[in-house]
Parts: C-alpha cells; sequence; structure tokens
C-alpha cells in the first residue's frame, strides 16, 4: 500500500505506545505508520538538517527513513532500545549516507578543478560542455588512480568513493588505524602528484 507522507503536520496525541505502533507497522498498517510519523517526524527531521544542514535533503532522508521502517519493519527488535532510539539510529546514518555521497560528488568534480590553470577552469565552468568536461576529469581521476599501489588504491576508493571512515577502513581491511590513515594520506598525495603532472602546475594568486 502506497504511503504518503506530508511535512509540517502537527503533532496529534497518544493513542499508542511507540512499541505497538512498531507492531502494527509490522503487521502493515499504514495507520500506525503515520501516527508514528507524526509523533516523531520532527525529532527526525531536526536530526537530519543538523548533518546535512539543507533543508531538501533532510526531508527527502526523513521520507526515505520511514518508508524503509514501513518496508523493512522486520529489522526493528524490541531489545536493541526504543522506537524513537532506533528511528533516529537509521536517520543518523541514512542522513551520514547522503553527505557522503555528497562529498564524494565534490571530491571528483572539484580535485581535478582544483589542479587547473585559472583560465581553463573558467572557459570549462562557464561553457556549454560542463558535463563532458566533468567526465573527463573523472577518467583522470581514474587513471591517476592506477598508478598508486594496491593497497593505497584500496584505501583512497574506501574512503572517497565508498563513503567510509577511517576507522570502518581499517576494520574492513582488517588492518591497524595507524596503517590505514597512511596508507591514505599517501596515496592522496600520490595522486595529487600524478594529477598536477597532467594537468600542469597551479596557479597561485
Amino acid at each position: 500500500m502506497p504511503v504518503v507522507f506530508a511535512f509540517g503536520k502537527v503533532d496529534v496525541p497518544d493513542a499508542q505506545d511507540d512499541r505497538s505502533l512498531m507492531t502494527g507497522i509490522a503487521a502493515g498498517d499504514a495507520a500506525a505508520l503515520r501516527d508514528l510519523y507524526d509523533r516523531h517526524g520532527g525529532q527526525v527531521l531536526a536530526l537530519c538538517l543538523r548533518i546535512l544542514r539543507d533543508r531538501s535533503e533532510a526531508e527527502e532522508v526523513l521520507g526515505d527513513v520511514f518508508w524503509e521502517l514501513w518496508e523493512k519493519a522486520e529489522r526493528y527488535r524490541v531489545d536493541r532500545g526504543a522506537p524513537l532510539a532506533y528511528l533516529m539510529t537509521v536517520a543518523r546514518s541514512r542522513a551520514i549516507d547522503r553527505l557522503r555521497r555528497r562529498r564524494r560528488a565534490d571530491v571528483m568534480v572539484d580535485l581535478p578543478s582544483s589542479l587547473e590553470t585559472g583560465a581553463a577552469a573558467t572557459t570549462i565552468d562557464d561553457g556549454p560542455y560542463r558535463d563532458a568536461a566533468d567526465s573527463e576529469r573523472k577518467a583522470r581521476i581514474r587513471r591517476a588512480l592506477a598508478g598508486l599501489s594496491a593497497a593505497e588504491r584500496r584505501a583512497v576508493e574506501l574512503s572517497f568513493f565508498d563513503g567510509l571512515s577511517h576507522g570502518e577502513i581499517a576494520r574492513t581491511l582488517r588492518e591497524p588505524l595507524g596503517t590505514v590513515k597512511s596508507r591514505i594520506r599517501q596515496g592522496l598525495a600520490r595522486l595529487r602528484d600524478a594529477l598536477v603532472n597532467e594537468y600542469g602546475s597551479v596557479e597561485t594568486a
């Protein structure tokens, strides 16, 4: 059953406790989902706003969180804590995922741009070929990554393209945190050198 979320609704009096609402959601009761949204949607939105600092994106994540709750209600377990704590955990995770995707997109486009000469960057940014230029920049980054060692490349890719934190990378690779940080730092330095060699020297003001 499709569920429509309306933002900015007025809170309604509590008719059931949150756990009862979660039970109803797991049973396919759309009214229970709406009641839980009315009760806690504002808090979830506030958390998303603090992380993303963009209302449009925060509202999208808010909708995603409650849609995920509806589609995957079986993931919630009473022994994992109160429903609100569960909601906030899911919201934080989804908002951080969105923030990481945004940052990855910025890195893919802006890292090469920062290495271009001022004149070339202005021409591309202001012209009709921006999309083609962005694709070429991404291809150049991929070529530069190929010049890294396998360990450095894996660490850099997990950081910038998969959006993992240093701690998450260390756990994924089963490597010490210090080793991971060193590989990322060295890999980025070599990546920058490769891009400078391809783009030329960076002009300074």
